[in-house]
């Protein structure tokens, strides 16, 4: 908090001092230094770097500015923030005819479309970025292209290692064209581990190695974070050759760093890879404990937070009780406020006791009929009255019947074997596992199952934790994060918010009332 109020009164007496002659350039890459380590700093930046930038008509920097606003959106999952921004950049960048720009606003809607699982927008829009700088041979073009094509690494499957290949060729081979040595020594780091670690994956294993090693050679001695991430790709290269015991070694090492300086989130990789060699290695005991630990750091960032959030309330009442005892003449307010806080708080009991009288009412009806349908957003009023006969397949498909009643039993397949439960399960992975057109599994999923995809993985989903809960009295015992996860969301939230889409309720209270009813 220190260093963001000193960084704040700096910012508030620069732009006193320099508003005439505003450091662009050093203020951008101090942004751009931040945003993967505190973009809260960086935020701060970038405002001053939008304000000037508008006062002295410089949209170049006005569209970098809002991609790094983008790119900070990006980093805390606010897929809304970041196509704005995105946007913004684009706007500025089309305006003044500035190509860079262009480049990198499609960077992040690309990114960001990926992110969401429309993979046919993201690769036109990395497409576009890719067009508008192809024949910019400056630092910043060699950059630019260099990011796009590892931009691209993210849209394809895990199979698709040719591709992969190639992106990640084209990136090192762009990096390596910039001239100022720091910045492409900088990019190099993080290019040559992505390709060891898809090369390993290609069971190249002698050149993957000689990546790992200039990438190590590139992050020196002082770079902690990367190290940390060399150490984790090395040792994925051994697991992939069946060597366990190294591949612990390196995980290990990886882990040492990232205990060392905090970082939670690495933590959480590294850990969840010890358990799976720990695994392979027969080791149980092992294996079960950096599981637990696996679980204790996603835990710890939820615990974080609600700590922030007590700490801040209990110092509120710290400083109403202060004015309370200084100020006498406030009394009767005080009593009066405190009537009202009382009156809210038995309406606030009163509320509580009825809710939680509903939730029984509600669990019973589920734990006797199971779950409804779900309500969604996207299924209007009108549509929830017509007449319940299924919905018709659009007549451009021309799906025989013979075609929909394999997708059919493919579906059937698909949830007999709890497939739904994979977390990087999409419409696109379904349907070619099934060997079907993706527009084919939508339709025949929305004529009999009533739900689009999302819709129908989200209600499999929930029913099937429902289902483990009322049969299952131990699952009753785990934390909402260790539910998620078993059920293939990316986070406790997501899946409490689906949860309650669902059943009317969160988790933790759906818990709670099964347990007075069985």
């Amino acid at each position: 908090m220190e260093k963001k109020i000193m960084l704040f009164l700096f910012l508030i007496i620069s732009s006193f001092s320099f508003s005439q002659n505003f450091d662009f350039d050093s203020k951008y890459n101090y942004a751009r230094y931040l945003a993967s380590k505190n973009p809260d700093s960086s935020e701060i930046v970038l405002n001053s770097i939008i304000d000037s930038a508008r006062k002295q008509k410089e949209p170049a920097y006005l569209a970098k500015a809002y991609y790094l606003k983008s790119y900070n959106c990006y980093l805390r999952s606010d897929a809304k923030g970041t196509l704005d921004f995105a946007q913004k950049a684009l706007t500025v960048s089309n305006e003044a005819n500035y190509a860079p720009g262009k480049a990198l606003a499609y960077k992040m809607q690309g990114a960001q479309y990926a992110k969401l699982g429309l993979l046919k927008e993201a690769f036109e829009s990395l497409n576009k970025g890719l067009f508008e700088i192809k024949s910019n041979n400056t630092d910043e073009g060699h950059e630019l292209k260099g990011m796009l094509y590892n931009s691209f690494l993210i849209l394809l499957n895990q199979n698709e290692y040719q591709k992969k290949e190639f992106y990640s060729t084209n990136a090192i081979r762009e990096f390596q064209l910039i001239k100022n040595k720091t910045r492409r020594n900088e990019l190099l780091i993080s290019a040559y581990t992505n390709f060891g670690y898809i090369l390993s994956e290609l069971k190249k294993f002698d050149r993957a190695k000689s990546f790992f090693v200039k990438a190590l050679a590139l992050a020196g001695k002082d770079n902690h974070y990367l190290r940390s991430n060399i150490f984790h790709d090395i040792g994925f290269s051994f697991d992939q050759q069946n060597k366990s015991d190294s591949a612990v070694f390196y995980y290990q090492k990886a882990l040492k760093i990232a205990n060392q300086y905090g970082f939670n989130e690495k933590k959480i990789d590294i850990t969840e890879d010890l358990e799976e060699a720990y695994k392979k290695m027969n080791d149980r005991q092992n294996a079960e404990k950096y599981k637990l630990k696996k679980l204790e750091l996603k835990d710890s960032i939820s615990y974080g937070q609600k700590m922030v959030v007590n700490e801040t309330l209990n110092q509120k009442e710290e400083n109403f009780n202060q004015k309370l005892g200084e100020s006498y003449k406030v009394s009767k307010g005080v009593i009066i406020t405190c009537l009202i806080l009382l009156f809210l708080l038995i309406i606030f009991i009163f509320y509580i006791v009825r809710l939680k009288k509903n939730h029984r009412i509600l669990v019973k009806r589920i734990y006797e009929k199971g779950i409804p349908t779900a309500s969604y957003e996207e299924i209007s009023p009108e549509e929830s009255t017509q007449d319940p006969t299924p919905i018709s397949i659009p007549a451009d498909l021309k799906i025989s019947s013979a075609s929909e009643e394999n997708i059919l039993n493919g579906l059937m397949k698909f949830e007999k074997n709890l497939d739904f439960n994979n977390k990087n399960v999409s419409l696109y992975s379904l349907s070619s596992v099934l060997n079907v057109n993706s527009k084919y599994l939508s339709a025949v999923i929305k004529k009999h199952k009533k739900l689009n995809f999302n819709q129908y993985i989200n209600h499999l989903r929930i029913k099937y934790v429902i289902d483990q809960l009322k049969n299952e009295p131990q699952y009753r015992k785990y934390k909402i994060n260790h539910l998620s996860e078993i059920t293939g969301y990316s986070s406790h939230s997501a899946f409490s918010l689906e949860f309650k889409k669902i059943t009317g309720m969160h988790p933790s209270a759906f818990i709670k009332a099964l347990e007075t009813i069985s």
